[in-house]
């Protein structure tokens, strides 16, 4: 059986580079720039794990988080907040986020993560 995992990120570089790194023949990845979208998206796909941005335009990851997390439907979504923000990793603790990603982030830390989060 096929794992899914959403990316929101407002860079199509990153959300490029994220994609490339974890499909593989175990791991089907939906990248998209659209976040106000992100909720009906996770609907359709039901994933298994959501890698979202911090900082983007209209709504932020930590909002995205809280969403999920209030959601009935979704609350136990593994979900790893990413940012380049000094303030990321506390951000993404205080909004109940299962992980935290520094950018420009180390390709071993995000396996790292991804696989910790995929097994629990």
């Amino acid at each position: 059986m096929s794992r899914k995992i959403i990316i929101c990120d407002d860079e199509p570089l990153i959300l490029d580079v994220l994609a490339l790194a974890l499909t593989n023949d175990k791991t089907d990845v939906i990248a998209t720039t659209k976040n106000m979208e992100i909720m009906p998206l996770i609907d359709a796909v039901r994933p298994d794990l959501l890698l979202t941005d911090l900082q983007m335009p209209q709504v932020s990851g930590d909002t995205i988080v809280r969403e999920i997390r209030n959601s009935e439907k979704f609350s136990q979504l593994p979900v790893i907040i990413m940012s380049a923000s000094l303030l990321g990793e506390q951000s993404a603790r205080d909004c109940g986020a299962d992980g935290f990603l520094a950018k420009p982030f180390d390709l071993d830390e995000l396996y790292f993560l991804v696989e910790k989060l995929l097994r629990a």
